[in-house]
């Protein structure tokens, strides 16, 4: 028996194609669609209403875009070159559509990164390193798109409420899809949890601080979990430290630069913490010797910023990441018990955020963060804040 032809739907709407059902091309609206009661993309198309977060791109064919015209034109390999070409079938997605506020996040990070993460790197460079990787992992991708509503939500603070809510729905599908990786001796994968790691570190501090809780234990509850996800950083990396910093996202990283005894009001303001509690008899040797080395470190980052650098409240990344990633863990479990001489420590971090205040994610934290401590631990502890204070303005 003769096979009888018939013709096949090159160009039919989205939804026959997702039902693999032959379309039959229908303007405004196919029959298929029609029947069963569905909104055609057709129709979607042919809509005279402008393009808002909630529209969507159906992408059914070639992966290059070319030419111009509506967003909402479903584009396949016929459009793009008009000679024949063999016709590779879509590949069967869950979700087929792509959001077009996703286009708007990424765009942003495409168009302000070098403000998200270091001012010391080329731009371009940055974006197209970290680019790289966000296209080869999701998870990646995800935190990145997360982080970058988030920023949308302080830089639009009308619709905050709708970037805060796509940042956080991104974020757990990231940390989804990063806790079903494996990492066990694959190095292909150190860079990209590295990058992961790093952003969404910044993504929680950011957080902790733009959106404080008016309860102070919430707060203080919020921070330490942000400084144990910064540490965990360095936790995660461990051996690996070398090859990542010679690595090709070298360009991405913030060099230590000279260590510079500065004589200044703020390192002396440090080490004057550092004799009293070094000299205190209330406290155990080991206290004592975690706190001082606390201070140390504060020191250590305060004189390692960049020598043309003062503090005007110039934004620097350095300042406000590193001290968080290399406190250790007996500090960080002194913190979370709230021992007040382990606050006052995290109060004298307040001097560094406030010397970065210019930096997108900190703005107003060091003024915070003091206040909320000094709140905290009442008037008999004013005269251990007295340094902080007279550099950090109240709110």
């Amino acid at each position: 028996m003769i096979r009888r032809s018939h013709k096949k739907s090159r160009q039919g709407c989205a939804e026959c194609k997702r039902s693999h059902k032959k379309c039959d091309e229908s303007r405004p609206a196919c029959v298929n669609c029609t029947t069963a009661q569905k909104q055609c993309s057709f129709s979607r198309n042919t809509s005279s209403q402008s393009p808002n977060d909630k529209d969507f791109i159906s992408y059914t064919g070639s992966d290059e875009l070319t030419g111009s015209g509506s967003p909402h034109i479903s584009i396949t390999s016929q459009t793009v070159s008009s000679s024949p070409q063999p016709l590779t079938p879509a590949p069967t997605i869950t979700e087929p559509y792509v959001n077009l506020l996703h286009l708007e996040l990424f765009h942003n990070v495409a168009s302000n990164a070098i403000s998200f993460f270091t001012d010391d790197s080329p731009r371009d460079l940055w974006v197209t390193t970290l680019l790289q990787y966000t296209f080869a992992y999701p998870f990646l991708m995800y935190e990145t798109l997360a982080i970058s509503a988030f920023h949308l939500s302080i830089k639009h603070p009308s619709k905050s409420e709708f970037y805060l809510t796509e940042s956080t729905a991104l974020q757990a599908q990231a940390l989804s899809l990063f806790k079903s990786s494996s990492f066990i001796d694959n190095q292909d994968k150190i860079l990209p949890a590295f990058l992961f790691s790093s952003v969404l570190g910044l993504h929680f501090f950011c957080e902790t601080f733009s959106i404080p809780s008016p309860d102070l234990n919430t707060f203080l509850d919020r921070l330490v979990q942000s400084i144990q996800l910064l540490r965990g950083i360095r936790v995660m990396i461990g051996s690996s430290w070398e090859f990542i910093k010679n690595s090709e996202i070298k360009p991405l990283l913030v060099g230590e630069g000279p260590i510079v005894d500065r004589d200044d009001d703020v390192t002396h303001a440090f080490e004057d913490l550092h004799a009293n509690i070094s000299q205190s008899h209330t406290l155990s040797a080991f206290e004592s010797k975690v706190y001082c080395e606390a201070i140390t470190k504060l020191i250590w980052v305060y004189n390692s910023r960049p020598l043309n650098s003062v503090s005007d409240g110039r934004a620097n990344a350095r300042m406000v990441m590193t001290w968080p990633i290399t406190i250790s863990a007996e500090y960080t479990e002194l913190l979370q018990k709230r021992k007040p001489e382990a606050l006052v420590v995290l109060a004298y971090f307040s001097i560094l955020l406030h010397g970065s205040r210019a930096l997108w994610a900190v703005g107003n934290a060091g003024r915070f963060l003091l206040n909320v401590i000094g709140d905290f631990l009442g008037e008999e502890w004013d005269q251990c804040l007295a340094a902080p204070r007279s550099m950090v303005p109240r709110l």
